[in-house]
């Protein structure tokens, strides 16, 4: 049996990882001498950090910390207290297969969290943190192609496959001395904050890249500790950063993001002798990857005009990275407040938590929940804590047909109107479209000579074509090329409109 066809290798992208793992959080901490005792725990929250990634084999190794930030209140219950306190976390995530180097794309977020206080001075925290984890690395693939002059007629189906050329990451360091607003008192104890990470722009040069985004800083203080008055500090902080890339070009597809990997924050004295500074140091890392695109033609069927065929398939998949893309979406929110009477809201705050995505007909469809945080003051004076989980739909239009996305909260606004709690949250959300394709391809194709067709007699034959019959499918019938059958009788498309007499060369 004849063998009529060639391989032919192509450079793709090849996912070697691509799993969600949890990791236990256990913790038993005392409170420094320096704290009061606690009396009511009110929120505990963990961030993930990763400090370090090494691949071993056919496993990622990570290791970390668990940062744990516990709110409490003291017997008075006037002045919101705080403590933090981190713990060691580690993690393996099996790949498929070997891998000697793929940069890996991280999300950790915390799966739940409890914390209980066992004593007056003493907490003991029990959760989990789920690592979702994705790498590529540069692979080929065999497709088959027909070889000249082996008289078979493919049907082939052009496709588009992209291809991690190079990668890089930057670790750098963003520091800030940032004044208090003029109409904010000194601060005499900071009640602990988060600071949230952000790429809004990245664009690739020949050998280099450039990546902005901005860091978003929110810190609670307090300028009294017997009274317990807080406020709130938010700022914006942009950075900058020039990535060295080998084999970088423009017009390349580029994903990028962004690992916060610690933060400290700290009082100082300003110019007036009052503590109105907040020194700001973050260290982060900049992950970079570009992908390049080639055409690959998947052959789905073939015949030959003079001898029956015989076909081996095999189902293929192809990923295309469409790059990265952000957008900014505020949305509007009402709660019922806590029932009772109220005086202040102390602090409002929300946590993202988790967002999936699906593609359908050019739009990419995003289902996510908000965890509304809530501190107040009653009419005694007492600080109670609450929380809502709200959820949100996004919409946006997308070129492929699967797609990762992550949220972050970047601003918020709120008010009491009515008894009601008015919220505006500015959400970022980071994109990375993908197009998918899985087809039964042909990788084999063997001549059956013993059995050929009857000879033609004539030159040209009359065919009685439906409305809705293929070209391809008359040709193979009548053991011939579709594309003369087009030519012949002036079509423009594959199929049959409305029913036709057609002239069929042979």
């Amino acid at each position: 049996m004849e063998q009529l066809l060639q391989k032919q290798i192509v450079s793709v992208g090849r996912c070697v990882l691509d799993c969600q793992e949890d990791c236990p959080v256990t913790a038993d901490y005392t409170l420094p001498d320096y704290c009061p005792d606690i009396a009511v725990v009110l929120k505990c929250m963990v961030t993930p950090r990763v400090q370090n990634r090494q691949w071993s084999g056919e496993q990622l190794l990570l290791d970390g910390v668990a940062e744990i930030r516990v709110l409490y209140l003291d017997e008075e219950r006037r002045c919101v207290r705080e403590t933090e306190f981190s713990q060691p976390l580690s993690c393996s995530l099996n790949a498929r297969g070997r891998v000697d180097t793929a940069l890996v794309a991280l999300s950790l977020s915390p799966k739940y969290v409890n914390c209980r206080a066992v004593g007056p001075r003493r907490l003991e925290v029990r959760g989990a943190v789920t690592v979702c984890a994705r790498a590529e690395c540069a692979s080929e693939a065999e497709v088959m192609v027909a070889q000249e002059g082996s008289g078979l007629y493919t049907r082939c189906e052009p496709i588009t496959v992209t291809a991690p050329v190079t990668m890089a990451e930057k670790l750098f360091t963003v520091s800030e001395t940032l004044d208090f607003p003029e109409t904010q008192p000194a601060a005499e104890l900071l009640l602990g904050g988060e600071c949230r990470a952000i790429v809004r722009e990245c664009k690739l040069l020949n050998g280099k890249a450039i990546v902005k985004g901005d860091l978003f800083i929110h810190q609670l203080y307090t300028d009294s500790s017997e009274t317990g008055s807080t406020y709130c500090l938010d700022y914006t902080v942009p950075y900058s950063q020039i990535l060295d890339v080998d084999n970088a070009h423009e017009g390349q597809t580029c994903t990028a993001n962004i690992l916060l990997l610690s933060d400290t924050q700290r009082l100082a004295v300003g110019p007036s002798g009052e503590t109105t500074v907040l020194e700001f140091t973050a260290k982060l890392l900049v992950q970079l990857q570009v992908h390049s695109g080639t055409s690959v033609p998947l052959l789905l069927d073939a015949y030959h005009s003079r001898c029956p065929v015989t076909l081996e398939c095999k189902e293929q998949s192809f990923c295309a990275q469409l790059g990265s893309r952000w957008e900014t979406t505020t949305l509007p929110m009402q709660l019922d407040l806590p029932a009772g009477p109220l005086e202040a809201l102390v602090d409002v705050w929300v946590q993202p938590q988790g967002l999936l995505g699906e593609c359908h007909q050019g739009s990419a469809r995003l289902s996510g929940r908000l965890l509304i945080c809530m501190l107040v003051r009653d009419g005694d004076g007492q600080i109670a804590y609450y929380e809502r989980p709200e959820e949100y739909q996004l919409e946006y239009g997308c070129p492929g047909n699967r797609i990762d996305a992550q949220a972050t909260v970047t601003q918020l606004r709120y008010r009491v109107s009515d008894g009601k709690l008015e919220l505006q949250v500015s959400l970022h959300v980071a994109l990375q479209p993908m197009q998918w394709t899985d087809k039964k391809t042909v990788c084999g194709a063997g001549l059956c000579k013993d059995t050929p067709y009857p000879p033609q007699r004539a030159s040209v034959l009359l065919y009685y074509a439906q409305a809705g019959e293929e070209l391809w499918e008359i040709g193979r019938s009548c053991h011939t090329s579709p594309e003369r059958i087009r030519e012949e009788n002036a079509l423009s498309g594959d199929r049959l409109s409305q029913p036709a007499v057609l002239v069929v060369p042979l």
